[in-house]
């Protein structure tokens, strides 16, 4: 067996690496009883007793965080500390945790002078265990017996701990040899009569009998069993930035283990989480490290074998295994028990089977195994895969359902053959094409990252010049391009598309235009919507059937909409909505006049005729079924968008839930990405903010699962806008520092740009927000909207230039005019307002006040509650500074930006209102509060954080959010400095 070193590393040759953890929240999260357990214990030290204290659990579980609290609080008592543990490098040195712990610390005082109470022979004992104190010779062999050496260490930390309490802590004791086992034992069975504490970690599956047995009969000895995180614990250990959902996937996933947690939070940089994986995917380097470590102390037949199980994957028989390494099964079976006691493997609970202790351990061994041997374990699994186990058909089934019974087992076999066929088949070989492209379809639902390598495998099989079966090929580009889409693999998706066209030629009607179609999505969700556009034009310079030059008429005008020129999409898709109503295409008229809608209002010309024809789609659309739906679920979308645009969020909101739920059920990642952010953008402008911030954790996941980097900006984006609107400015801050600039462009992007600028400048930052603005309106698909100028308008107050502030007034007064709305005048008039009420004059001071309260009214009825809210503030302010003697004098009469015009109305008692919609009675918004309210108003004042907040009143995060968005919109304030000031201005006025 020595030529197994070639194949799988020696122990000489291993080393753990530290692991990278996750997101740093604290050493003891969801270890809060140990803690007091510890602290417990450490107090004993003050009294002049020992201490004991026994941490096991399973690896990964969090034994060394727990050790290293141990250390922490020891320190804190004053305690001198020393750690150790066994070395694999130190091979079956004696006493190699105690020495490790001990030997360097002591060496020095030991040599100058030898403490009082130890003996000669205590100190001949010390010297034949620590190397350092062997002066010149060796001890004598009796001298360091395992009883001897337990009592000379005993009486060696007594008489230590005269001085001052000492601390042992000693890791990974379920390694170490039976000279430490013994000492730790003699220890625990009789305690040092001194301040000293022991505490140590061991897993107790790999423990030594003796060690178990010592710590089962210590008397007063703390025993801390540590069991898998719960869900709220393990989820504070992720970056919060992550969606929910996801969060949640890595906890099932790492099964409440925090380092399976860490292992799987460094793979998210490969994609999504999760076990859907397209290959035995290889684990961080830390992580295997410390499994190859494991490995390396097996038996070399042991090594083998574990090779072995780690090829075939759970379930595990020892027959199979057997086979697979080329042993006799008497031979397994040893090596199994070997393996099982170094918790590598564990029985399956019921069966003869064997298990990995986690999927993550068996891909660390997996990529341990050199890939020679690897292949021929793979070819000799295939080989046994396909021979026997024949199903036995039951006396009596009827022959339809033997064959279906028969046909089932045909596919289960071809999953389980796939992952080997796809290392070990040649070119030319069309059964193993045949049978990963079977086994792909079986799993492609469920793991399409899996489906997609099997795709790609079997593609390779095939020769490049094979004139032979060219509808094959295109069908499994076709269908590998399908299978990346659902993986959120876009770019290689997109690449299978374009070879898939390669080998179809132009005339071919249907399914080409559906592969035009397809790679044009993928193409503008990385970025390359230019060769999307050339691409489309190209097909439509062929001539073909009607209906394929609706559809590309139709896919022009949306990257036309997207990511180039407006009023060329209008051309575009007015022709695409005339073709699909002559030809009957009601899914794809619908689509193409929601495009035709946005293209309008992009462009500033509304009379291009989309505006008019949207009601009619919309009951289209809502007498499809949603099954119906799934063959274009972006055309809920563009009706959705147009709404949106419209300034109409409750109709957006019910087309873009559409969009989001079939979406959702066929994989379009991006069209679901999309429908969210949209929706997001809707429910922020109704106030419904908790919702918000729900659907901006879903638009985060699916822009993750699409692996669209642009679609990722555009969520993150959201994000950022819900943090602005809550005022959780602590959040908002780490998002835009995390976030930077939009990288997604055209009107998607400038939607995305104006998002992260208004978060902008609700974190203070005027500057940033104008220039963010400056970018997206230089983009021409971006087109010019109300809502920027008055975004603009507000940045330029804030920045102290009411001048600049007027000017994108007027612009927006005027970009207003041509729409035959009442929602963009009321935008522009509140811009107006804004201007009016930061200037010096009482008259327009007035007039502004005027000219907000009649924006209320209709952004109001619009449903559009934030903006109705900012604008009542805005007329209050300006009410109180129009007063002939206002209630304010010198600098801090007039409000200076537009955040402290906002505020301002709250910082006083309003006694006259120009408008009947003010505040009842003319009471400040302070007085409209629920009592619920007040008392999360006040505790904003306090300083604390909405998670802060939830633990204080026993309520959940979301039912913070929620009260504090209302509680913005009574006070109209836009943010928990306004909070303060109007509970502060309330309290000193009573």
């Amino acid at each position: 067996m020595s030529a197994l070193s070639g194949w799988y590393p020696a122990p000489e040759n291993t080393t753990a690496a530290a692991p990278n953890r996750c997101r740093s929240a604290g050493p003891l999260i969801g270890r809060e009883a140990q803690h007091r357990e510890i602290e417990a214990a450490v107090s004993r030290l003050s009294e002049g007793r020992s201490a004991l204290v026994e941490i096991s659990g399973d690896p990964g579980i969090g034994k060394t965080a727990v050790l290293a609290e141990v250390t922490r609080i020891a320190q804190a008592a004053g305690a001198a500390v020393f750690t150790g543990r066994p070395h694999p490098a130190d091979g079956d040195l004696a006493f190699g945790a105690i020495v490790d712990a001990l030997d360097g610390p002591l060496s020095a005082t030991m040599r100058s002078v030898r403490p009082e109470g130890l003996t000669t022979v205590h100190g001949d004992v010390l010297a034949a265990v620590f190397p350092s104190l062997a002066a010149g010779g060796c001890a004598p062999p009796e001298a360091a017996a395992p009883r001897r050496a337990g009592h000379a260490v005993r009486m060696l930390l007594e008489t230590l701990a005269a001085s001052r309490p000492i601390a042992l802590v000693l890791d990974d004791l379920h390694h170490a040899d039976a000279g430490t086992i013994d000492v730790v034992s003699r220890l625990l069975s009789t305690p040092p009569r001194a301040p000293v504490l022991l505490a140590f970690a061991h897993r107790p599956r790999q423990a030594s009998p003796r060690l178990r047995a010592a710590a089962d009969t210590a008397r007063e000895l703390t025993r801390l069993h540590l069991e898998p995180l719960a869900e709220s614990d393990a989820l504070a250990l992720i970056d919060e930035d992550l969606p929910v959902r996801w969060r949640r996937d890595l906890y099932r996933a790492s099964e409440g283990n925090p380092g399976y947690l860490a292992a799987l939070t460094d793979l998210l940089d490969g994609g999504p989480p999760g076990i859907d994986e397209a290959d035995i995917a290889p684990v961080p380097p830390w992580f295997a490290s410390g499994v190859t470590a494991e490995v390396a102390r097996l038996s070399d037949t042991s090594r083998l074998v574990v090779a072995a199980c780690s090829v075939l994957g759970d379930p595990l028989t020892v027959p199979l295994v057997a086979a697979v390494a080329e042993l006799d099964e008497d031979d397994a079976y040893p090596a199994i028990d070997e393996i099982a006691s170094h918790d590598l493997i564990r029985l399956v609970a019921g069966t003869g089977r064997f298990g990995f202790r986690h999927p993550l351990v068996r891909r660390a061994v997996y990529h341990g195994v050199s890939p020679g041997w690897r292949l021929a374990a793979h070819a000799r699994v295939a080989r046994l895969l396909t021979g026997g186990r024949t199903p036995a058909v039951a006396t009596g089934m009827p022959v339809e359902r033997a064959v279906e019974r028969a046909v089932e087992r045909a596919v289960e076999r071809a999953v389980e053959r796939a992952p080997h066929v796809t290392r070990i088949a040649t070119s030319r070989d069309r059964t193993a094409v045949a049978l990963l492209a079977v086994a792909a379809d079986e799993i492609e639902a469920t793991c399409p990252r899996r489906a997609a390598q099997w795709r790609r495998a079997a593609l390779d099989l095939l020769p490049g010049d094979d004139d032979d079966h060219p509808d094959g090929r295109v069908g499994l580009l076709l269908a590998l391009g399908r299978a990346c889409v659902s993986a959120g693999q876009p770019e290689p998706a997109s690449d299978a598309l374009g070879e898939a066209l390669r080998s179809l030629p132009p005339g071919v009607s249907g399914l080409r235009t559906t592969v035009v179609a397809e790679r044009a999505h993928l193409l503008h969700a990385v970025g390359r919507s230019g060769e999307a556009r050339v691409l489309v034009r190209a097909e439509l310079a062929h001539p073909r059937h009607e209906a394929d030059r609706a559809i590309l008429s139709y896919e022009q005008a949306w990257l036309e909409t997207a990511s180039g020129d407006p009023a060329v999409a209008c051309d575009d898709a007015a022709r695409a909505c005339r073709m699909a109503d002559r030809l009957g295409l009601r899914l794809l008229g619908c689509a193409a006049r929601g495009t035709l809608a946005v293209a309008a209002v992009l462009s500033a010309t509304p009379s291009a005729g989309g505006l008019g024809e949207l009601p009619r789609a919309a009951a289209v659309l809502g007498a499809l079924t949603d099954d119906e739906l799934a063959a274009r679920p972006d055309a809920p979308l563009w009706i959705g968008w147009a709404a949106l645009l419209l300034e109409r969020p409750h109709d957006a909101i019910r087309h873009l839930d559409r969009a989001v739920a079939v979406s959702r059920s066929t994989g379009r990642w991006a069209v679901e990405c999309q429908a969210l952010v949209a929706r997001v953008m809707a429910l922020c402008a109704g106030d419904r903010l908790a919702a918000a911030q729900e659907s901006a954790d879903e638009a985060a996941q699916a822009a993750w699962l699409s692996g669209s980097t642009a679609l990722r900006s555009y969520a993150q984006a959201a994000r950022c806008l819900v943090a602005a609107r809550v005022g959780d400015l602590d959040t908002l801050r780490r998002r835009l520092a995390a976030s930077g600039p939009p990288v997604v462009r055209g009107w998607p992007g400038a939607l995305a740009t104006e998002m992260v600028a208004e978060a902008r400048l609700a974190a203070g930052d005027p500057d940033g927000c104008r220039s963010l603005l400056d970018i997206a309106g230089d983009d021409r698909a971006a087109g010019p909207t109300v809502r920027r100028y008055e975004l603009l308008a507000r940045a330029a107050l804030d920045a102290g230039r009411p001048d600049v502030a007027s000017r994108w007034a007027t612009a927006a007064e005027a970009l207003a005019a041509r729409f035959d709305s009442p929602v963009p005048a009321a935008v522009a008039l509140l811009a107006r307002a804004q201007v009016l009420a930061a200037t010096d004059a009482a008259a327009e001071a007035v007039a502004g006040a005027k000219a907000a309260f009649e924006a209320a009214a209709t952004l109001d009825a619009a449903g559009l509650a934030w903006d109705a809210a900012r604008a009542r503030g805005v007329a209050e302010a300006a009410n109180r500074c129009g007063r002939e003697q206002p209630v304010l004098t010198g600098p801090a009469a007039r409000p200076t930006s537009a955040t402290d015009m906002t505020a301002a109305v709250t910082e006083h008692v309003v006694t006259e209102s120009l408008m009947p919609s003010g505040p009842p009675g003319g009471l400040p918004g302070a007085a409209l509060l629920t009592e619920r309210e007040r008392q999360i108003a006040r505790l904003v004042s306090e300083g604390l954080k909405n998670r802060e907040i939830a633990d204080r009143l026993y309520v959940t995060q979301k039912t913070v959010e929620m009260h504090l968005s209302r509680i913005f919109a009574k006070l109209g304030v836009s943010n928990r400095v306004g909070v303060a000031r109007a509970l502060y201005a309330t309290s000193a006025k009573s």
